[in-house]
């Protein structure tokens, strides 16, 4: 039993980072956003929607975003690109 939950364990680890590889990144200013859906719109007409919307939280039209999505523009992160390093 010890050894199928290491492999079930492990497979999720790869599956995991498998989709973290998968990610991509886009940049633009903020049109409308909303925490509570969990929805971000680029002015370019880019549309986002994240399962975990407190991430949003903060960002306000007008801004620059970045953000980290995989397929389907399901977003995974948002940060602010202007922020010195």
């Amino acid at each position: 039993m010890r050894g199928l939950m290491i492999a079930a364990a492990t497979i999720g680890l790869l599956v995991s980072a498998g989709s973290a590889m998968a990610a991509q990144e886009a940049q633009g200013t903020i049109s409308q956003v909303n925490p509570a859906t969990g929805t971000l719109t680029l002015q370019n007409g880019q549309t986002y929607t994240f399962s975990n919307p407190t991430v949003l939280i903060g960002f306000i039209p007008g801004e620059n975003i970045g953000v980290t999505y995989t397929g389907n523009n399901q977003g995974i992160g948002a940060f602010d690109p202007d922020r010195a390093n």
